[in-house]
């Protein structure tokens, strides 16, 4: 039984993962905006001033990155089995927007305590992770019901 959540966990998460990768690449190509988060990541890391390689850097702050991806698909996955809500549309962008909130809330911590100037267009930014958060609990959503 846990195997197979894991798997469904997992397998979730890649195809969300995917598809906001795509999204990703999108607007960036089209704003000339980097709205990657590992990208912003790395920027963090380097104001942190560790003695990391870059290449290090962008590793750890993908490998974070994906971390968090899957922790919320868990999270996910986990209030639809025990039936704290209800598998919905509805429900799923609401559940996407108080997980957008909370990486906003995240971020500006983040930045306050470890200043970056890599993320320029803050607004921007948080418009389009309320969006990919949306999009990413939908997706999961779909391939719970699948599954």
């Amino acid at each position: 039984m846990a195997l197979n959540l894991l798997f469904q966990i997992l397998t979730s998460w890649l195809i969300a993962y995917c598809a906001l990768s795509l999204f990703y690449k999108t607007v960036s190509a089209t704003y000339s905006e980097i709205y990657r988060e590992p990208t912003f990541l790395t920027s963090i890391l380097t104001g942190v001033d560790l003695n990391f390689h870059p290449t290090a850097k962008f590793i750890v702050s993908g490998i974070l990155n994906h971390s968090i991806g899957i922790c919320f698909a868990g999270i996910y996955y986990l209030i639809w089995y025990y039936e704290f809500a209800d598998i919905s549309f509805t429900t799923s962008l609401i559940i996407g927007f108080i997980s957008a909130l909370l990486r906003i809330i995240s971020w500006t911590l983040l930045l306050i305590v470890i200043p970056s100037s890599w993320l320029i267009n803050f607004k921007g930014y948080y418009l389009q992770l309320v969006f990919l958060h949306s999009i990413f609990t939908f997706i999961v959503a779909i391939l719970y019901k699948l599954f």
